[in-house]
């Protein structure tokens, strides 16, 4: 099942230019990872795919809906299945971990059970704690159970492990792929940590001036003799 189809997307501030042509396509179940230097346009590319930010040409369908079709009715239907963790991790600094977690489950009228999500999260020592004293690995643990909270049939992570330990990054990533294998929900990732790409993607699409210059999945880049996704990312981004 199709979840995101983009065709010649475009995008500019002024003169600049941030996407120029971008066409991918993301299918249920998949894990795909967008890639490329700081400016190369992936922040704004997921803030379309979010319905955050409109866009010059192209189209976008997300759920088989062109978005610049929709009304804002139409919008928030489509808004109400996805789900994103972006940087910073801000959300109310007074609020403990569970009160954030009842919040939300009332806000998304999720039928999912908190202490289950406390259990799944291992978040129990840290129920009562306020969010905002939680450390950057646990924030996103919370977030990313937030995320979840809603069910969503598209998630969106920007930059999810980054400052994380290995310890904090391997639980994150846990957490990602069994929702995914469970829910068969479509993931779509920014990171700079290319063995997290190499190990977690199906797909890569990397970003380079605005244009998607390679979008393939992880075997077929690696089949062509780069010894790691590192190692692709390097060739093919300029110092």
């Amino acid at each position: 099942m199709e979840i995101v189809r983009v065709s010649n997307l475009q995008k500019a501030y002024g003169d600049n230019k941030v996407l120029r042509g971008i066409d991918f396509k993301a299918e249920a179940g998949e894990i795909i990872g967008v890639i490329g230097k700081n400016g190369a346009g992936k922040s704004t590319f997921l803030e379309i795919l979010m319905t955050l930010k409109p866009y010059d040409d192209g189209n976008v369908l997300i759920f088989d809906k062109e978005l610049q079709a929709l009304s804002t009715s139409q919008l928030e239907h489509v808004r109400k299945d996805i789900s994103a963790v972006l940087q910073p991790t801000q959300f109310y600094k007074t609020l403990k971990v569970v009160e954030l977690l009842k919040l939300f489950k009332a806000y998304y009228k999720s039928p999912i059970d908190i202490e289950q999500i406390i259990t799944d999260f291992k978040l129990e020592p840290h129920r009562k704690k306020y969010f905002d004293k939680l450390s950057g690995g646990w924030k996103q643990i919370v977030s990313l159970a937030i995320a979840f909270l809603s069910e969503p049939k598209m998630l969106i992570l920007d930059e999810p492990t980054t400052g994380l330990d290995p310890h904090m990054r391997n639980m994150l990533w846990i957490y990602i792929s069994e929702y995914n294998g469970r829910t068969g929900s479509t993931v779509i990732l920014t990171t700079h940590n290319m063995d997290e790409v190499e190990l977690y993607c199906d797909k890569v699409m990397l970003l380079n001036e605005g244009v998607n210059e390679v979008f393939d999945t992880t075997e077929a880049i690696l089949s062509t003799g780069y010894k790691s996704i590192n190692e692709f990312y390097l060739s093919k981004v300029s110092i």
